[in-house]
């Protein structure tokens, strides 16, 4: 920590992002999961469920963050996720054109809109 950060806030205390294995658990384990299904060669309705229960496990963990630290790219991201599970799942049930390119561009857009959620943090502030 440096002299200019102070001492931590009840909020970074509570965030899962500032959290190692919280972070690991939420986010990069779901990813890892759905670039592992996107990479092999499985059929693409198997690709889209596991990219789906991604998306409402790393949605789920926004929304418990932004409860637990109000941060303000979780109240934003959880949304986000949770649209990109209802995407994929319409793939997935074949309400959508099931197509692996299909597939690539919702999880792309959705993990595109998630990292843009970290903008409105660096224009106003972190925690809301």
């Amino acid at each position: 920590m440096s002299a200019t950060e102070g001492p931590p806030t009840r909020e970074t205390r509570t965030d899962f992002l500032q959290q190692p294995v919280s972070a690991l658990l939420w986010w990069c384990l779901p990813l890892a999961a759905g670039f592992a299904a996107s990479l092999f060669a499985i059929p693409p309705r198997a690709a889209a469920l596991v990219w789906t229960i991604a998306f409402i496990w790393m949605g789920t963990g926004c929304v418990l963050n932004a409860q637990r630290c109000h941060r303000l790219h979780c109240y934003i991201s959880g949304p986000v996720f949770f649209l990109g599970a209802v995407a994929t799942g319409l793939l997935l049930s074949g309400a959508l054109t099931l197509s692996q390119r299909a597939l690539n561009d919702i999880v792309g857009f959705t993990l595109i809109a998630a990292l843009l959620s970290f903008v409105p943090e660096r224009i106003w502030r972190k925690y809301a």
